[in-house]
């Protein structure tokens, strides 16, 4: 015993997956091509913040255009969709057309 468990599930943390000194839009990516499943946390300050944009932007094509369940939103407050900026159509068709969390 006293070794670690394995677990089916692996989940990137920014605190501790991150190279330190590459890019944190390099590191947004690479987390994003490497993974199953991207869980979006959104709450209405997030959506309208300048790392949401980069987040959503560089993750579209895969988690958007792909067709796939890549993408698991959970909304931390109910948002409005007319609080989502415009350029968000699909994060807006997502959430239009799929079931999503809301926390709590």
């Amino acid at each position: 015993g006293g070794g670690e468990t394995s677990s089916p599930l692996q989940l990137c943390l920014h605190k501790r997956d991150f190279i330190p000194g590459k890019w944190i839009i390099d590191n947004i990516i690479d987390s994003i091509e490497k993974s199953h499943k991207t869980v979006f946390v959104l709450s209405e300050n997030f959506v309208k913040s300048e790392w949401c944009k980069y987040e959503l932007d560089f993750s579209h094509f895969r988690l958007f255009d792909e067709n796939n369940d890549a993408a698991i939103l959970i909304l931390l407050e109910p948002i409005e969709k007319k609080a989502i900026p415009q350029r968000f159509c699909k994060l807006r068709k997502i959430m239009n057309t799929k079931t999503y969390l809301e926390w709590p």
